[in-house]
């Protein structure tokens, strides 16, 4: 007799009211004005990056995720759920695939964005408080700001995805207005030596260089899958979700190509290779030569706002990805209660456990004392390790869906063109493990293999729990996602769908 599939609890997300540009909002995740304030200069490290040439790392990077972005698109253009990367490997791989990766993605995005991303929002606003209010450094704990933007996510995010999103949009569009105006100064005044194109020119350092920084420029795009989180929220998710994904990541490339460009022609080369780049006030002092130091107020607070807009997006990815899980019987029920706004309040609260904990880790363990002389300070490192055991844990699943989608062009008899850009995407992260982890040491004491022994602890607690459901509760695995497959229309795994190819 064939077992009854999980009944889906009470919890019920919101009407299927949003389109394209809120998925393009939620898929800003990726938070491309704090990356180029806070990830983009170690692409130019001159010891691990490519030094002047980061801007061509930056580019090639670019088009390496945006061939991930088509391969997670080729899911999203076949299934839709609140759990996306859950739902898109239950269904288009196997459900052991599906419930395995979910813990691995949902606990690393909560080291990435659930608790890190509110570090860095603390450690930025208690340094514009310091040079822009009070002027004398003094102001409150980074921490008491990490708390505060925590609630006002939590406020947000529970009054309603409409809200959050419409914010993200504000905050983006302000974000990159303010960033594109300094970047084209910088470019109509010709620089510290004037223009050229050299940074494009691999011969100026060299090919093995290049590809040094690609591999820690693929960084700067973890999180753009966030918006296959709203699927079911969407009134036309197959279409919505790929073309925001897409869309995204190749506009955030231009756009990171460009803030390159200009940074490079602005400090100059010879700045550049000694390391100007890594100067926590590079930018500042940028707006400051370039347009006025008034402008680098502007930028610090377009940082800060952007970072907001990460952790906006990063918390409706958690929220309906416990949710999904909930629902499913993988997890308590209770992390499928819904407000009264129809919004997973307590899937949201899972980024409390975050924020919290890496506070705790900064503040009262000596874990990242010996990371204080390169970073400055405990609560820097702290978010620079969980980021980047989130963005290890992230590029694991992103190599997973690549190799996953080979099933899909399988089925769907593929154009030799897709074979090539699949090819691409599944070298694409292994080329982020291996630039990130080759810098000796090879141990604890460099903070990459720190945040690498973090991510393989995420690995090993999905492996666990799926391990304990698979024993426990059997049919729950079996069963996994048929909310989706149920109510959103999803075919089953072993049926073909009525599919559109992406245009060439």
């Amino acid at each position: 007799m064939p077992e009854m599939p999980v009944e889906p609890t009470a919890g019920e997300l919101g009407e299927r009211r949003l389109g394209t540009i809120h998925a393009v909002a939620q898929s800003l995740a990726i938070g491309p004005m704090f990356s180029v304030a806070l990830v983009l200069a170690l692409v130019s490290n001159p010891d691990t990056g490519s030094s002047f040439n980061a801007t061509l790392s930056v580019l090639v990077a670019g088009l390496g995720v945006l061939a991930i972005a088509y391969a997670i698109a080729l899911f999203a253009r076949r299934y839709a759920g609140a759990g996306a990367v859950y739902e898109y490997l239950t269904h288009g791989a196997h459900p052991a695939v599906g419930v395995f990766t979910a813990g691995v993605f949902f606990v690393g995005t909560l080291f990435l964005g659930g608790g890190g991303i509110y570090l860095g929002l603390g450690i930025l606003t208690n340094g514009f408080w310091g040079t822009h209010i009070t002027e004398d450094g003094t102001g409150p704990r980074w921490w008491i700001f990490a708390l505060i933007f925590l609630v006002i996510v939590l406020v947000m995010n529970y009054i309603g995805i409409r809200l959050a999103i419409g914010a993200m949009l504000a905050f983006a569009a302000v974000s990159f207005t303010a960033m594109t105006i300094l970047a084209l100064a910088i470019i109509f005044q010709g620089g510290e030596s004037g223009n050229t194109l050299q940074m494009f020119n691999p011969s100026t350092t060299s090919i093995g260089t290049v590809f040094s920084g690609v591999m820690l420029g693929i960084l700067l795009f973890v999180g753009f899958e966030a918006a296959a989180s709203i699927g079911e929220e969407s009134h036309d998710p197959h279409r919505s979700i790929p073309r925001a994904l897409i869309g995204t990541v190749a506009a955030s490339a231009i756009f990171y190509v460009l803030m390159s460009y200009a940074i490079s022609v602005g400090l100059g080369k010879a700045a550049v290779d000694q390391g100007a780049w890594l100067d926590p006030l590079a930018l500042d002092n940028l707006a400051t030569k370039y347009i006025g130091s008034w402008y680098a107020t502007i930028i610090d607070a377009v940082v800060i706002l952007d970072a907001l807009a990460l952790a906006l997006a990063i918390c409706v990815t958690l929220g309906r990805g416990y949710f999904a899980l909930g629902r499913d019987g993988l997890l308590p029920s209770v992390f499928a209660k819904t407000s009264s706004r129809n919004t997973p309040w307590v899937g949201n609260l899972v980024v409390v456990v975050g924020c919290v904990g890496l506070i705790a880790i900064s503040e009262w363990t000596s874990t990242m004392d010996k990371f204080v002389p390169i970073f400055g300070s405990n609560a820097f490192a702290t978010f620079i390790v969980s980021a980047t055991a989130g963005s290890f844990a992230i590029e694991l699943v992103y190599l997973i869906l690549c190799v996953a989608a080979i099933r899909l062009l399988l089925r769907d008899g593929a154009a030799w063109w897709q074979w090539i850009v699949i090819l691409i995407a599944i070298a694409t992260p292994i080329l982020g493990f291996y630039g990130a982890l080759d810098p000796a040491p090879h141990n604890g004491d460099n903070p990459n293999w720190l945040a690498f022994y973090w991510a393989l602890a995420v690995v090993v607690l999905a492996a666990l729990w799926y391990g304990l459901m698979q024993i426990w509760k059997p049919e729950r695995i079996r069963n996994a996602a048929q909310h989706a497959a149920e109510h959103r229309g999803v075919a089953p795994l072993d049926e073909s769908v009525d599919y559109k190819p992406l245009p060439e």
